[in-house]
């Protein structure tokens, strides 16, 4: 061994900043970390690659109160079966980053022994790694085999020595076993010290690791060994990316290349077509690009502008996996972005590739809407139960065929990802089986307008017409009393058993016409959702908390609700029953009124839809300021009529007033049942 080599030191030659930017600020995922060691390796003609690392775990956390970041002692290590690197190498070769390893006469585009067109080029992707932790610890063994095996090279690379060096050469230090000989040439790398980043469980780790490769070699293989619950997690090995696709739409593309604008045509093999199901993950989401085998940009429409038509759906479905190696050529210009995470699109490769994809995407388009349509109609039908419930709902038997033929046609257009959403899919089959009466009207309308002169059967399709009619008028009058009735029985229960603000505000939300009787809502308003999302952020930068308004039912706690009736905004704070409304209460309220004033005044567009104003709804049974300005501050505002108070008790007896009939209705209804059961009083 020579003696120049057993004194070599190790030296990192980069600009502080380089590490910085381009290890902290571009790697922040563990998989995105070990695909990086992985494609080492592979360019070091590695046939078998075993990632050793604590799934399902937090590598460290930040302790709230010093910000310190407090370690787990977990370890990440990637080893190799490769050609590995001695001392010299290392030095030569892997510390020295930014050099374009495929222009260097020692190492060149393809693989020292395998000839495989490298991956690498840049050299950044050892520095990956310091952006999940903040030592990363190197044990190679390469070179020319001797008596002894293979030259060892060991060293540690530390985040924080780097960085507190000026710009220059940094020695990093040595291992324990630097310099001695093993019998296998590889490489392992250990990273310590981590940052608080997750790594996922085992199904997600596979997946992200998986779509970073297109590799098809019979020689090379990536196992991954779980540390945490080795017992309970064998080890796996890392496959291909398959994703369900939906049937007829996948196209191969080898059949098209890519043509540049002087007539250049450049290879594309790959396939791209529409998923079974709308993403479930970000992995599944678009197409993906490779080059050299290695992930190098995902694109879910090809950067189309907004507006083409299918957009929504391709942009929801569309996936796939396309080769093309000219992306990333030896010669010609580098197309991929430093992070090696997407492509040049405006170089004129770019901009063709983009046309190519463009074009393509309008054939999976065409091709796929009538599959997908029958896909969705049929979900639907399944959640929904629809021909079950229109028997169950209807006697007329062209009123029922009528409902399940509008469940197909609405079903076909209905949101696949929402389809589990129980609430979601009644609401809708409520919706079809309202409009089901209607509906079958018209269709008897229709016909009988034709046979009006033909004597034979006209007597017939105009009974049958009358006798659509009145199931259409009761099907109307029967959901809104239905709905009604519900809600106002529902409103006594909450009110009597002294429920939480959040119940009473969920009734609302759900029943708006709560607050006015007069108002019946056909579909949430556009124009209300905007105001929404504009006002939640104005209060927010306001005053640095959040507000939830609702317009709708959800999960999550409301503030405020709004409704619009007519030309006015109403806006219903409510208090739980029995409640005071008191100081606090009147300070959280008037920065309400004070942020509603200062919106309307700023945003004069969206006034205008409610040109009669706001005002809050305070549903609350006891109003009970003690501090004389706030007193006079409430009452100032009340009087200006921004502020309307009632009692719960109120508020129940003007919404029984208002649905008397429906009430009324509903008692008889349940007087004939009693009536006609056993034990009743009926014959």
């Amino acid at each position: 061994m020579a003696p120049r080599e057993e004194h070599e030191k190790y030296w990192m030659r980069i600009s502080r900043m380089t590490v910085d930017k381009l290890g902290v600020r571009l790697y922040d995922r563990v998989s995105a970390v070990v695909a990086e060691l992985v494609a080492n390796a592979y360019d070091a003609d590695a046939e078998n690659v075993t990632i050793r690392v604590p799934l399902s775990t937090l590598l460290a956390k930040r302790n709230p109160e010093s910000g310190v970041i407090e370690g787990y002692d977990h370890v990440i290590e990637v080893k190799d079966d490769g050609h590995g690197m001695t001392p010299s190498d290392a030095n030569k070769h892997f510390l020295l980053v930014g050099k374009d390893r495929r222009k260097d006469i020692d190492q060149g585009a393809r693989s020292r022994q395998k000839k495989r067109p490298v991956m690498g080029r840049k050299g950044i992707g050892k520095l990956a790694p310091f952006g999940v932790c903040r030592v990363i610890e190197v044990i190679s063994a390469g070179g020319d085999p001797t008596d002894e095996g293979y030259t060892v090279s060991h060293f540690k690379m530390d985040y924080g020595k780097i960085l507190s060096e000026k710009d220059g050469p940094v020695e990093m230090e040595k291992g324990a076993l630097d310099r001695t000989c093993r019998d296998q040439s590889g490489t392992t790398v250990r990273l310590l010290n981590f940052l608080p980043k997750r790594v996922p469980d085992q199904t997600t780790f596979d997946r992200q690791l998986a779509r970073r490769f297109g590799l098809q070699q019979a020689d090379f293989k990536i196992v991954v060994e779980d540390t945490r619950n080795p017992n309970e997690n064998p080890p796996f090995e890392i496959g291909r990316f398959d994703i369900p696709t939906m049937e007829g739409t996948r196209i191969d593309c080898s059949i098209e290349p890519v043509k540049l604008r002087d007539g250049r045509q450049l290879p594309v093999t790959g396939w791209m077509a529409l998923a079974k199901e709308a993403y479930k993950n970000e992995e599944m989401a678009g197409v993906r690009i490779y080059a050299r085998g290695k992930i190098v940009a995902t694109t879910r429409d090809f950067e189309q502008p907004a507006g083409f038509t299918g957009e929504f759906t391709l942009r929801s479905y569309l996936v796939g996996e396309i080769h093309a190696d000219w992306l990333d050529e030896d010669d010609g210009e580098d197309l991929i972005t430093t992070d090696r995470q997407d492509i040049l699109w405006e170089s004129d490769h770019g901009r063709a590739l983009r046309s190519w994809g463009a074009e393509w995407i309008k054939h999976i388009g065409a091709a796929s809407r009538s599959p997908r349509r029958a896909r969705v109609e049929s979900l639907f039908m399944d959640a929904a139960e629809l021909k079950a419930k229109a028997q169950a709902r209807f006697t007329d038997a062209e009123v029922i065929s009528t409902a399940i033929e509008l469940g197909k046609q609405i079903g076909r257009f209905a949101a696949e990802d929402e389809l589990t959403d129980q609430e979601y899919v009644d609401g809708l089959a409520n919706v079809i089986l309202s409009v089901a009466p209607h509906k079958a009207l018209m269709e008897a309308f229709e016909a009988f307008n034709q046979e009006i002169f033909d004597d034979e059967g006209g007597v017939d399709r105009l009974i049958d017409l009358f006798s659509k009619t009145r199931i259409a008028e009761m099907a109307s009058y029967a959901q809104i009393a239905h709905e009604r009735v519900q809600a106002i029985r529902r409103l006594e229960t909450v009110i009597g058993g002294n429920e939480s603000e959040s119940a009473l505000q969920e009734i609302i939300a759900e029943a708006p016409w709560l607050v006015e009787a007069t108002w019946t809502p056909i579909t949430v308003n556009q124009g209300l959702k905007f105001f929404k999302r504009r006002f939640e952020d104005y209060y927010r930068k306001m005053h640095g908390q959040d507000v939830v308004l609702v317009i709708d039912h959800q999960k999550k706690r409301p503030d405020l609700t709004l409704v619009q009736m007519g030309q006015k905004l109403h806006i219903v704070e409510i208090k739980a029953v029995g409640r005071t409304f008191g100081n606090k209460d009147w300070d959280r309220l008037y920065n309400y009124i004070e942020a509603f004033e200062g919106f309307f005044k700023e945003n004069q567009e969206m006034a205008k839809e409610c040109p009669d104003g706001w005002v809050i709804d305070l549903v609350c049974d006891k109003v009970q300021i003690a501090d004389r300005d706030k007193r006079g501050a409430y009452q100032l505002w009340k009087g200006r009529e921004k502020i309307k108070q009632i009692g719960w008790n109120d508020f129940l007896r003007r919404a029984i007033k208002a649905n008397e009939e429906f009430l009324n209705a509903q008692d008889r209804v349940k007087m004939e049942a009693e009536r006609r059961s056993p034990g009743g009083t009926g014959q």
